[in-house]
């Protein structure tokens, strides 16, 4: 309908423009020039008009063209539904048939009597078919027992530590003494007390020092005179210098003049033990800056005395081989019973080896639980080819209550009744 009012309009205005236009024609040929060109003017505004109104025209078509297709696919569409209708009605009638089926078929399944006869009553079991708990248990415990011991097996094997003094006598070692580990038989003594033959003489430590002492002594007896005692290790980390310490505290208790002599001159410890400066000591006196009676420091404890290294030099090895340290032994020999020396370790540097040449004796320290049989033994090759008088090892560390052996389980006992003597006198 809008269509055909448009093509009314547009041919109402065609008629208008073309009488219009016969109407101009005949007035142009009688007008003026000016009244030609307002008439042309009049035309051009005209003829835009026109050529809008074809635009509008040409929309509305497209419109109503786009709202023909649609309704054209209106009855498809309504087609479409109507059949997904009606499959939805059928597939709920064949549901609704096929339930009633089954229900029919559950209900002649429950009507129809059993063939099945019964022969006895179940009864309730006295205990659960699984799990097997007992079986659990056995299999678990031998398991674990095996993983254990095996565990325990393969460690040991691939373990090329030094753990017991045993270990020692059975690759013939001479085996001195031993120390145990401190911690392991008193918490209350902590690791800053390192000078224990002092500060806890009861202890069992200090005990195992002095039986180390009497042992010494006691090889003196074979080797004859020995007043100059070398102390030293394999590596670094071993105890020497807590042996060397300790060692000299013994002898001192004894009522034995004992000079503590510290030559380890490239880590030095000695005077961090007794809480002294490092300077003046050995190095300066070597020097000639100072003289004999600077250096020799006395300790809390009586008959003890201490020579620290000093200044750390640059050629330790050279200072210890020189003419003026010999001497100097020599004469320390003179002033006292006993001289301990603590050195470095023998296998890190030749210094333990230019000691050695000076002392009586040499004592290798060896950590339990710590120490390679392999730098075990490379030390005492060095010891053996240099031609001095190695007289056996010191076990450190040894944590003895652990042991197989009868005699350390029962010095471990021992030890323990008496500090139950020792406080129980404390309480009353």
């Amino acid at each position: 309908q809008a269509i055909r009012e448009y093509d009314a309009k547009i041919k109402e205005l065609r008629n208008k423009l073309n009488s219009k236009i016969e109407g101009f024609k005949a007035s142009i040929f009688a007008s003026s020039p000016e009244e030609v060109k307002l008439m042309t003017k009049n035309v051009i505004e005209e003829e835009i008009k026109s050529k809008s109104l074809e635009i509008k025209v040409k929309n509305l078509s497209e419109i109503v063209n786009k709202y023909d297709s649609k309704f054209n696919q209106l009855p498809k569409s309504a087609i479409e539904y109507a059949r997904l209708q009606r499959g939805r009605e059928s597939l709920e009638k064949l549901y609704i048939l096929v339930e009633e089926k089954y229900q029919e078929a559950v209900i002649n399944e429950q009507s129809q009597p059993g063939n099945v006869l019964i022969i006895d009553v179940a009864r309730r079991p006295d205990k659960p078919s699984k799990p097997n708990r007992l079986l659990i248990v056995l299999v678990g415990t031998i398991l674990g027992l095996g993983f254990g011991l095996g565990y325990a097996f393969l460690r040991n094997y691939f373990d090329n530590t030094v753990k017991t003094p045993e270990d020692l006598k059975d690759r013939n070692i001479n085996v001195i003494g031993w120390v145990p580990q401190i911690q392991s038989l008193d918490k209350s003594i902590s690791e800053d007390l390192e000078f224990i033959i002092y500060n806890k003489p009861d202890s069992v430590p200090s005990e195992a020092f002095r039986a180390l002492r009497t042992r010494v002594q006691f090889s003196k007896v074979d080797q004859g005179n020995m007043k100059v005692i070398h102390v030293t290790s394999s590596t670094p980390g071993e105890g020497k210098t807590l042996i060397s310490s300790n060692l000299a505290g013994s002898f001192a208790q004894a009522n034995h003049k004992t000079l503590l002599l510290d030559c380890d001159l490239r880590k030095p410890r000695v005077h961090t033990i007794f809480g002294m400066n490092r300077q003046p000591g050995l190095v300066e006196y070597l020097f000639d800056q100072v003289n004999l009676a600077t250096i020799i420091k006395p300790t809390k404890l009586a008959n003890l005395d201490v020579i620290t290294v000093g200044t750390i030099p640059p050629n330790p090895a050279e200072m210890l081989g020189s003419k003026k340290m010999q001497d100097f032994i020599t004469h320390m020999k003179t002033l006292y019973d006993y001289i301990i020396i603590d050195s470095p370790p023998i296998i890190s540097v030749t210094d333990s080896e230019i000691i050695a040449a000076y002392c009586d004796a040499v004592y290798l320290v060896v950590s339990a639980n710590y120490t390679e049989f392999d730098l075990l033994e490379k030390a005492l090759d060095i010891l053996k080819n240099s031609n001095v008088n190695f007289v056996g090892t010191i076990l450190n560390n040894f944590v003895f209550k652990n042991s197989y052996g009868s005699y350390y389980k029962y010095y471990y006992y021992y030890y323990n009744r008496e500090k139950e003597g020792t406080r129980s006198k404390k309480t009353t």
